[in-house]
């Protein structure tokens, strides 16, 4: 597991990250997206005027959660494509990534670009 969740959990608690949510999304929307899922425990809904609302949502059991993932993530609501997956998590002491806490988690893979040479044409 890698990237972004904070001491609360990940992966096994039921936890996941919903994101690219619509400006005028609403807790009940999301209880309405997910619920036939399973029991939701918990909605937090981050919704700061300027920036793209993302939300976690808390199940009861771990695996309704890895269900709601399969079932929602890429999936078209209203003009917005929905993100769905496990909240990351960060090594170290269990803080926020250098930069604070200003916003949903980036998109990492592990995948890298490696670039070289000087940025000149190779002579013939």
């Amino acid at each position: 597991m890698s990237g972004w969740a904070d001491e609360r959990g990940g992966e096994g608690d039921g936890r996941i990250y919903v994101g690219n949510l619509p400006t005028d999304v609403r807790e009940k929307d999301l209880e309405d997206l997910f619920y036939k899922y399973g029991r939701i425990r918990e909605i937090e809904l981050k919704n700061r005027h300027g920036l793209v609302p993302f939300a976690f949502v808390r199940f009861e059991d771990p695996r309704d959660a890895e269900d709601a993932i399969y079932g929602r993530n890429g999936y078209d609501y209203g003009q917005c494509r929905l993100r769905v997956e496990f909240p990351r998590t960060y090594g170290g002491r269990g803080g926020w990534p250098r930069g604070g806490r200003n916003g949903p988690p980036t998109r990492r893979s592990d995948f890298r670009v490696l670039v070289s040479g000087n940025g000149c044409s190779p002579e013939l």
